[in-house]
């Protein structure tokens, strides 16, 4: 392999996990799957139907591949590239090629949380533009400075093991898959609790706290996932609004004709939130606020739209978007049409608090993430390579550039379809709202609702687990974590942390420091064998 072949190669790592060609999720579906990088490494070795055979190859192993709420168990990418790169340099056959995948999969979630952890960092960044009303500066934070730390992190190994060969990759897998990788993954697990600590500044007020806590106990004890945590508490703040008389004003509401809606914003204006959306959304994704400085980059030409001219007004706009965020891509892209028509109603002069924006986010997210994950990532992409993998491992090289194709006009115009209908339905049942007089019923259940999801999130999302163990006989050890912890309340650890997160954050403690506070206690304690 030459160094040039090699640089190409580490170029098309660094793509893989970017926001390009296909944008974030699109390059997930598409040039992240061997199948697809396969064909790439292939052509740039000079071989693309051996490197269509390897990828389809490898791509079998991770034919039912699932990632969600920012957890990546394997890099099915860096196994398709580095492996079919080192196959076919090296004429080895699909067997030899799927044992030298599987630890570089291993290898790259090193490099994946690692990066989640870094960019954590440039949400300071955002944070310094959100306070000096600078919507236009927010793609500095959301995709400069992380798609630079992305090329260094993925580039530059992957050119070094691509031309250097499997040998130094095995080494390298052997000596960071250790201690250091354990550190690294224990201060991951915990950072979330960060980022829900901030939500919950927004909305763990009043009656919806006591949801918080339902939240949690109904995940940690019965196991639910975000989606039927978000049906079940859904239906009780219905019930409890409709309890307080809410009901039948929104009955009323909806009887009400609509009148005509002023657009403050024109179709080119939502298209462009939209495209940054569907293109950025994951590009500074991080363990604190996830996808949050990416949502706020996609508001921010809208933002900057509405409330040019009015510095204080652009500041509050930018920093009821900047929290954090977490959803299924195509299907959150609803939620941009909603809140953008929320802005616009706000502009017109709509009272709509800032608690109004975080309820209905907080509320929606976890039900689309549900619904999108299920459909794209457990049934459309799986099935849309089912139907083409074996076309592709028999050397076909067209069978990649279909399935490339036919999910990427699925996958946007699926996306564009659920923009137009959160802003032009969202927009007509907000206005209906405002008219009738009940929007705080509105914020009241969406409270409720988000409360609940946030206590779902800190049960599946903040890891947090004891490792002390004491021997108390020659066949017994006692273990803190499952005879104690787990005994009084699964999951007790990752709630402790999150409020105590919250407390930290509600006494004023910048959030820097608490995520210095939390890298430094998830260090000390997973070296010392605590955590």
């Amino acid at each position: 392999m030459t160094v040039f072949q090699a640089l190409l190669i580490a170029i098309v790592y660094y793509l893989a996990n970017s926001p390009w060609p296909f944008g974030g999720l699109g390059n997930y579906a598409t040039l992240y799957r061997p199948m697809v990088s396969g064909l790439v490494v292939g052509i740039i070795l000079g071989d693309p139907v051996t490197g269509t055979i390897i990828g389809a190859t490898i791509n079998l192993m991770y034919i039912g591949f699932i990632s969600a709420g920012g957890s990546m168990p394997a890099d099915m990418s860096l196994a398709g590239i580095l492996g079919t790169a080192l196959a076919i340099t090296s004429g080895i056959d699909t067997n030899a090629a799927l044992a030298i995948a599987v630890p570089l999969g291993l290898l790259g979630s090193l490099v994946w949380v690692g990066r989640m952890t870094l960019d954590s960092a440039f949400v300071r960044v955002a944070d310094k533009y959100v306070e000096e009303g600078k919507p236009e500066k927010v793609w500095v934070a959301n995709i400069l400075l992380p798609q630079l730390l992305l090329f260094v992190m993925t580039a530059i190994p992957c050119f070094f093991a691509a031309y250097f060969g499997a040998n130094y990759v095995s080494g390298l897998v052997a000596q960071l898959s250790g201690k250091f990788l354990g550190v690294l993954s224990t201060i991951g697990g915990m950072l979330p609790a960060i980022g829900i600590g901030m939500m919950l500044l927004a909305i763990f007020k009043g009656e919806a706290r006591i949801f918080f806590f339902l939240g949690f106990f109904v995940s940690a004890y019965l196991g639910l996932g975000t989606l039927p945590l978000a049906l079940i508490f859904l239906c009780v703040a219905v019930l409890y609004v409709g309890a307080k008389g809410g009901l039948e004003a929104v009955k009323k509401a909806n009887k009400k004709e609509k009148s005509d809606i002023k657009h403050l914003l024109s179709k080119k204006d939502l298209r462009k939130s939209w495209w940054n959306w569907m293109y950025y959304f994951q590009s500074n994704y991080n363990y604190e606020r996830m996808q949050g400085v990416g949502f706020l980059h996609s508001m921010s030409n809208v933002i900057k739209k509405l409330y040019h001219g009015d510095p204080e007004e652009t500041k509050a706009a930018m920093r009821r978007h900047a929290e954090f965020f977490n959803t299924e891509n195509a299907t959150g892209s609803a939620v941009i049409g909603l809140v953008a028509a929320m802005e616009e109603q706000k502009k017109e002069g709509a009272d709509l608090p800032d608690e109004a924006f975080t309820s209905i986010k907080t509320g929606l997210m976890g039900p689309l993430a549900g619904v999108g994950d299920t459909i794209w990532q457990a049934v459309v992409i799986p099935l849309l390579l089912v139907m083409f993998v074996g076309l592709a491992k028999e050397g076909n090289v067209a069978a990649p550039v279909i399935y490339v194709a036919l999910f990427y006009l699925l996958y946007y115009g699926f996306g564009y379809w659920m923009l137009n209908l959160g802003y032009n339905k969202g927009s007509e049942a907000i206005l209906d709202l405002m008219e009738s007089g009940i929007i705080n019923k509105v914020i009241t259940a969406a409270g409720i609702l988000g409360c609940a999801v946030m206590g779902g999130l800190v049960r599946n999302y903040v890891t947090l687990n004891c490792a002390i163990t004491i021997q108390q006989s020659a066949d017994t050890v006692f273990s803190l974590q499952k005879s104690l912890f787990d005994a009084i309340l699964p999951g007790l650890l990752p709630l402790l942390l999150t409020l105590g997160c919250y407390k930290l954050l509600k006494k004023g403690m910048a959030a820097y420091w608490v995520v210095l506070i939390v890298v430094a206690v998830g260090a000390i304690g997973g070296i010392l064998s605590i955590f």
